[in-house]
């Protein structure tokens, strides 16, 4: 009995988790402006404004893959150093939420973070995915 509800909340974190990862996704095509003034101000790249569909289909498909639970080690491993990297550029912001030019809505990448370090290490005990074992 614990192994399935750790199952079954294994499933449950890799669908909230994927599908937070595929609204960024989407966002890539909807509002790509947007990507294009994170990765300016966060990151210090700027592309020109074909760049936020083409990582927005690499990302959906990888959102998809994750969403299934197809091969753990790598698309959780992905995301985990995705959003590693995208909650390392904002530490600034986490330790001045109240700043003016900051948010304290940052912080909520924090639990995500935990999130998809748990379900990366817990990757073995999640059956309920695509290929099933």
């Amino acid at each position: 009995m614990p192994e399935q509800r750790l199952a079954i909340s294994l499933l449950v974190l890799r669908v909230t988790l994927g599908l937070f990862m595929l609204q960024w996704a989407v966002e890539k095509f909807v509002v790509p402006g947007t990507t294009l003034a994170i990765f300016r101000n966060f990151y210090g790249f700027d592309f020109g404004g074909f760049v936020p569909p083409v990582i927005g289909v690499v990302q959906v498909v990888l959102s998809l893959a994750f969403l299934v639970g197809y091969k753990p080690r790598i698309t959780y491993g992905v995301f985990l150093v995705m959003h590693t990297i995208t909650t390392l550029v904002t530490i600034p912001r986490l330790l001045a939420p109240w700043n003016p030019v900051s948010n304290h809505l940052f912080i909520a990448g924090v639990p995500v973070l935990a999130g998809f370090l748990a379900l990366y290490l817990l990757r073995d005990w999640d059956k309920y995915r695509i290929p099933a074992r």
